[in-house]
C-alpha cells in the first residue's frame, strides 16, 4: 500500500523480530539512499498478530489481498502489482512461498489454484485485522502455542469419530460420507465442522473426509 505493508510469515529458527529488523532496515537504507534524504522511514513499532487457527489465516490473506480494491486503488485484487496475489492466482513460485496455502485447499494444485480464486473472489465483509489486535496477539487456540503432541497428551479424536458422535444417527453419518448435498444435512456438517477445526484439523482434511472443498468448510465454520 501507499503507507504500509502486510505481511504473513511463518517464523522457524529465526524470530519475528529479528526478521523485521532485516526488512525494515533494508527498506529504509534504500530508501534513504534512493531520495538522497536521512529520517525515519517508519513510525513506530510493526504489529503483529499469532495466528492458530486455519480460518482466520484465509480470512487475513483474503483482507491484505482485498485492500487495494477496498482503498479504490484498483478495481480487481489481481491487478495491484505488489500483490501476493498474483503469484497464487498463477502458480508462481518465485519470492512467495505458496505452497503452504494452495495445498490447504487440496493436494492437487489445479483444484487448490480454482478453489484459491473462488475464495478470494466471494464478495463479502471480512473481519477486520484491528478487530483481530482488539481480541489479543493470538488468534485461534492459545494452547496451541504448546506442542499438540507433548507426551502425554490424548490423541486427537478421528474425523469420523467426530462426525458419528455430533450427527443425529448412523443413517445421517452414511449419507454425509457419500458427499449427499441433501439440505436437512447442512447442520450435521455444520456441527462436524466446527468440531473437528477445534480439535485442530484443517479445513482440507476436514472437508476431504466429507467430500467438501477446503473453502466450503471454512464458510461453514464461519456461518456463512
Amino acid at each position: 500500500m501507499d503507507n504500509h505493508y502486510h505481511l504473513i510469515i511463518e517464523t522457524k529458527e529465526k524470530p519475528l523480530h529479528k526478521i523485521m529488523q532485516k526488512v525494515n532496515n533494508t527498506y529504509s537504507k534504500n530508501y534513504d539512499k534512493r531520495h538522497k534524504r536521512r529520517d525515519h522511514v517508519f513510525g513506530g513499532r510493526y504489529k503483529s498478530i499469532l495466528v492458530n487457527d486455519d480460518k482466520y489465516l484465509y480470512s487475513l490473506l483474503r483482507y491484505i489481498h482485498e485492500n487495494p480494491v477496498r482503498a479504490k486503488m484498483h478495481r480487481n485484487m489481481a491487478d495491484y502489482g505488489w500483490s501476493s496475489d498474483q503469484f497464487y492466482r498463477n502458480n508462481i513460485k518465485k519470492q512467495v512461498y505458496i505452497d503452504k496455502i494452495l495445498n490447504m485447499f487440496s493436494d492437487n494444485r489445479k483444484i487448490a489454484l480454482n478453489e484459491y480464486k473462488k475464495f478470494m473472489d466471494q464478495k463479502e465483509v471480512l473481519q477486520k485485522p484491528k478487530d483481530f489486535y482488539e481480541a489479543g496477539s493470538v488468534i485461534g487456540d492459545e494452547d496451541q502455542k504448546n506442542d499438540d503432541r507433548c507426551a502425554g497428551c490424548p490423541d486427537k479424536e478421528t474425523l469420523d469419530g467426530i462426525l458419528r458422535r455430533v450427527v443425529r444417527s448412523e443413517e445421517v453419518f452414511q449419507l454425509i460420507k457419500t458427499g449427499s448435498s441433501q439440505r436437512v444435512l447442512s447442520d450435521d456438517k455444520i456441527s462436524y465442522v466446527k468440531a473437528a477445526a477445534e480439535q485442530g484439523y484443517t479445513f482440507k482434511e476436514i472437508g476431504n473426509n466429507i467430500a467438501i472443498s477446503a473453502v466450503a468448510a471454512n464458510k461453514m465454520v464461519q456461518g456463512r
